[in-house]
C-alpha cells in the first residue's frame, strides 16, 4: 500500500520532490517505491526526463483505479470508526456559477458551523465534469442528467426560466404576447463557456416545448452579466427565476411570455455510485438536499 501511496501522490504533484515533501520521504526512497511498484506491475507508469515526468497510459488507468481504491479504503476506514469521529477532510464540489452563488453560498456558513472539521473546494464553472478522472467528490447540474449510469443524483429543486426586459426597453418597444414577436426584439443570448454553444429559448405550448433561435447584437458567456444588462435596458433575455426574482420584485425588471413558460429545470446533486460512501460526502449531500424550502424560496419568482 505505500507503494501505491507513493504513486499517487508523484502523479499528483506531477513532481518526486514535491510529493516527497508532502509525504516525509527522501526523493530516492520515493523513487525506488515507484520503481518498485513499476517492477511488480510490469508496466512503465511514468515518463521521465530530466525537467518533468508525466504519466504513461498505463499510468493514467492505474491512477485512476488507486484514487478509488484509496477512497473506498477512506471510506471503510470511517465505516469501522462508526460515530466516534465527525466528518472531517477536504471535499472537492463543482456547481455552475450562478446557482452556486445565488443558491448555494446562503447555505454554506451553516455547514461549515455544523462540519467545522471539513474544508470545502468549490469550484463554479459550466464545464462537464467527470467525478472519477478528475478526483471530484460532488457535483450539482441543472437540467437533464445525461451520464447518470454511475452517479447517485438527487433532485435539490426546479427552477423556472423566465423572459424579462426592464421597464425602460418597454418603454421603447411593445412587449411579445408571444414567443413569434421575439424575432422584433433585441434579445441577449448565453454562450456556455465550455462548449460554445449557444443556447435555444424555451417554451410551451399546447402541452408542447419549442424552441427557438433568436438573435441580438450581444451573446454573453455569463449568466451576471446578462442579468445586468437586461436590466439596464439591452434587450430581452430568457434567465433562470432565481437570477430574475430580486429585480422583478424591486420593479427593475418585467416578466412577458409568462404563460409560455416552459417545463422548470431540475437541479440535481451528484456522487459517484460506490459501495462504501465516504462521511465527508454523505454529510455534504445530506445537508444540502435537506435545503430544499430553502432552495425552492430563492428559485421561486412568481
Amino acid at each position: 500500500m505505500s507503494n501505491l501511496l507513493s504513486f499517487v501522490r508523484v502523479a499528483e504533484a506531477q513532481s518526486f520532490v514535491q510529493a516527497s515533501n508532502v509525504l516525509g520521504l527522501s526523493t530516492s526512497a520515493l523513487s525506488k517505491a515507484v520503481a518498485r511498484l513499476e517492477a511488480d506491475l510490469g508496466v512503465k507508469l511514468f515518463h521521465r526526463t530530466t525537467r518533468s515526468i508525466s504519466l504513461t497510459f498505463d499510468g493514467v488507468r492505474f491512477y485512476e483505479g488507486c484514487q478509488q481504491l484509496l477512497g473506498e479504503l477512506d471510506a471503510l476506514e470511517a465505516e469501522i470508526q462508526g460515530n466516534r469521529a465527525a466528518p472531517k477532510g477536504r471535499l472537492t464540489v463543482s456547481v455552475p456559477p450562478a446557482f452556486g452563488r445565488v443558491c448555494l453560498v446562503p447555505i454554506l456558513k451553516a455547514f461549515t458551523q455544523m462540519f467545522p472539521d471539513m474544508t470545502l473546494d468549490i469550484s463554479m464553472d459550466d464545464r462537464h465534469v467527470d467525478l472519477a478522472e478528475q478526483a471530484v467528490d460532488v457535483v450539482i447540474r441543472t437540467g437533464q442528467l445525461n451520464d447518470s449510469a454511475n452517479l447517485i443524483a438527487s433532485q435539490l429543486v426546479t427552477y423556472p426560466l423566465v423572459v424579462c426586459g426592464s421597464p425602460t426597453y418597454f418603454e421603447q418597444h411593445p412587449k411579445p404576447q408571444h414567443p413569434e414577436q421575439l424575432q422584433q426584439h433585441s434579445c441577449l443570448n448565453f454562450r456556455n463557456r465550455a462548449t460554445g454553444r449557444i443556447y435555444p429559448w424555451s417554451f410551451t405550448q399546447a402541452r408542447k416545448v419549442e424552441r427557438y433561435a433568436v438573435s441580438g447584437s450581444v451573446v454573453f458567456d455569463n449568466a451576471d452579466a446578462i442579468v445586468r444588462s437586461t436590466i439596464a435596458g439591452l434587450g430581452l433575455s430568457q434567465m433562470p427565476g432565481f437570477l430574475a426574482a430580486e429585480a422583478i420584485e424591486n420593479g427593475n425588471l418585467v416578466e412577458v411570455l409568462n404563460i409560455y413558460r416552459p417545463l422548470e429545470v431540475p437541479v440535481w446533486i451528484c456522487y459517484l455510485d460506490r459501495r462504501l460512501v465516504a462521511p465527508r460526502i454523505r454529510s455534504f449531500v445530506e445537508f444540502t438536499a435537506a435545503q430544499k424550502e430553502v432552495f425552492t424560496l430563492i428559485c421561486n419568482c412568481s
